[in-house]
């Protein structure tokens, strides 16, 4: 990596982690400053006032913004707006010079303090956006001000991937992610690929629809789980189900975590869509031998979360006589004796299926 050396000697002075986050954001920015795929997360903002007429950064001020800085203690690259105003004294033209001149007092304060130029972008918005009146000196006072925000920077991946429908001669389907922060959604072309940007080592949920045929959900890492494998739908026909994967409980009770909303969604995307299909909505429970649990209680428990998904489906509109619900308890457990989590999460479930 070459780093200009003017930066050199103001960054030696900062913490390692501060060091090792801004190179690797400045290489990033340096080396691939179109293609790099990034966004930015406000996250702070601190003001800064000044004397009428002046673009000088006063000590309180520097002391301020050095508190501020410093202030910022983890380990996540920053980019810095600098965006300044001022009060109505004076020609317009005049006033946009200043306050440009006020944001580049800034910048050069933010340089001594060690943060690399590339990371500072500036700007002048001179008198046109008080957010006092300008008709007397406390209002004026506070118009004459610039503002820093810091962002923090998001790096993203593609993610890419195919859906293949059984039996159709196009592959056309509408794909929706979901993650904190996000919603969206895509179609595929008629080859069935589709592609997102999303964020880097976030957790997304996706649901794939398409006309006629049943659908998929899946929670994945964006960091661990991509690329993706293609993507099957089979029709809908009787018989056919789908494992909810993506449902959690409260321990040992019917109660819903928040964290099952994207799933929900998906669910209620499905019925939505087929509105006239008979559906069962089957709960199954982990409850290897060695718990020897009540067989009672596993087939109460796996039977009140079906109603609990049932009670969602019609009070979103749905027709609760389209929907019937089972317990299967722990007697389709997909590993009999689970060796760890992941394979317990597989027998805790909810599957729906086409009745007719």
């Amino acid at each position: 990596m070459i780093l200009n050396l003017k930066y050199k000697s103001t960054i030696t002075s900062f913490p390692f982690w501060r060091k090792l986050a801004l190179f690797s954001l400045i290489t990033l920015l340096h080396f691939n400053p179109v293609n790099a795929q990034f966004t930015e997360n406000l996250i702070d903002k601190l003001t800064v006032h000044f004397a009428s007429g002046s673009h000088t950064v006063s000590d309180t001020d520097k002391v301020k913004i050095q508190k501020f800085i410093n202030d910022l203690d983890v380990v996540i690259p920053y980019v810095f707006r600098i965006q300044s105003h001022t009060d109505s004294i004076g020609s317009l033209e005049f006033n946009q010079k200043l306050s440009e001149r006020r944001s580049e007092s800034i910048r050069v304060y933010l340089r001594k303090l060690g943060v690399p130029d590339i990371l500072i972008s500036t700007k002048g918005i001179g008198e046109t956006k008080p957010i006092m009146s300008n008709n007397d000196d406390d209002g004026r006072k506070y118009n004459r001000r610039s503002n820093v925000f810091v962002f923090e920077i998001q790096k993203q991946r593609l993610f890419k991937s195919k859906v293949v429908l059984k039996g159709a001669r196009q592959n056309r389907a509408t794909v929706y992610i979901q993650s904190s922060g996000i919603m969206d959604s895509v179609f595929t072309d008629d080859q069935g690929n589709f592609a997102f940007i999303v964020p880097e080592k976030k957790d997304v949920t996706f649901g794939v629809f398409a006309p006629g045929y049943m659908f998929t959900t899946r929670k994945i890492n964006t960091n661990a789980d991509l690329p993706v494998d293609e993507i099957t739908l089979n029709r809908i026909k009787k018989g056919e189900k789908v494992s909810l994967q993506n449902l959690y409980f409260v321990g040992d009770k019917a109660i819903l975590l928040p964290e099952s909303q994207p799933e929900l969604i998906n669910l209620l995307r499905f019925v939505r869509n087929n509105k006239n299909l008979k559906l069962e909505i089957g709960g199954h429970v982990n409850g290897p031998e060695i718990n020897k649990g009540s067989p009672e209680w596993y087939y109460n428990l796996a039977f009140e979360r079906t109603v609990t998904i049932k009670n969602y489906l019609v009070n979103s509109g749905m027709d609760r006589d389209n929907y019937e619900c089972k317990s299967y308890s722990n007697t389709q457990m997909i590993y009999p004796e689970p060796t760890n989590e992941s394979e317990a999460k597989l027998n805790r479930r909810v599957e729906i299926k086409v009745v007719e």
